[in-house]
């Protein structure tokens, strides 16, 4: 993914999840392998990010979408008409429109997305925040590399 800042560009290689999410079991903290998920969440966290921001650019472009029809749909209503129609009545000509419908639909949807996107997201950030206050508690040095797991919630880590 190329990001542009400013005039400087960046390439970014994320990642998508290569599986089906469990979002209850992400969301819950394995304290059986608690090492495994203070090393592995933070690529997790970034990857939620990226499905939010994803979601985020559906719904604006959806509803881009939308203000773009309504505007060409009621400059056509009035150069058609021969009396200048009221807003009300080119309100009500659109709401009665099929396409708009369908796109009206699309936002909705795309906006439904978002949200549940927003609530796994920071309920992921707060997850993140336990683990960071539980990782201060930790002595690593007690753990033994054996017993630490190399893949959590489908990411797999080098330990």
């Amino acid at each position: 993914m190329e990001i542009k800042i400013g005039d400087k560009s960046y390439d970014l290689v994320i990642e998508d999840f290569n599986e089906t999410i469990d979002v209850d079991n992400l969301l819950q903290i394995d304290y059986s392998n608690v090492i495994g998920e203070i090393l592995c969440f933070p690529v997790i966290l970034n990857k939620l990010g990226k499905l939010l921001a994803d979601a985020e650019y559906t719904v604006n472009t959806n509803k881009m979408l939308m203000d773009v029809y309504e505007a060409k749909f009621k400059e056509n209503q009035r150069n058609g008409a021969t009396k200048a129609p009221s807003v009300e009545q080119l309100n009500n000509l659109l709401d009665a429109d099929k396409m708009y419908g369908v796109l009206r639909k699309k936002l909705i949807e795309s906006q439904r997305t978002r949200d549940y996107m927003n609530s796994v997201f920071w309920s992921a950030k707060d997850k993140s925040n336990m683990l960071q206050k539980l990782s201060l508690t930790i002595n690593f040095g007690d753990y033994d590399d054996k017993i630490i797991l190399k893949s959590i919630n489908s990411i797999t880590k080098n330990i």
